[in-house]
């Protein structure tokens, strides 16, 4: 399945387990990379132009990663990140104290 990125960080935020969830949208700064994946064969073809069977899935590739490029680009796509820390879990302070107490 395919979500967004906010439908994501509201399922994370749902759970309860953790702190604030930031997200940020990365296509500006990877959108480059797409094309440049293709052109890194082109100039240093050595990895499949001794390998005949793997012409198709070479060509196959390339216009697959056009294509993302063409939706990163369009805004069909999203290339993002979302970052959040783990909530302290308090039921184990509150057992430690208690456990503590009754020993004393």
């Amino acid at each position: 399945y395919f979500i967004s990125i906010e439908a994501y960080k509201d399922l994370i935020d749902e759970t309860g387990l953790m702190n604030e969830v930031t997200t940020e949208d990365w296509n500006e700064q990877t959108i480059a990379s797409w094309r440049h994946s293709i052109w890194v064969g082109v100039y240093d073809p050595r990895g499949f132009i001794f390998k005949p069977t793997k012409y198709f899935k070479c060509v196959r590739d390339a216009y697959c990663l056009e294509r993302m490029h063409r939706a990163f680009d369009r805004g069909l796509m999203q290339y993002g990140m979302f970052a959040a820390t783990k909530r302290a879990d308090t039921s184990t302070k509150t057992e430690t104290a208690t456990s503590s107490e009754a020993i004393n």
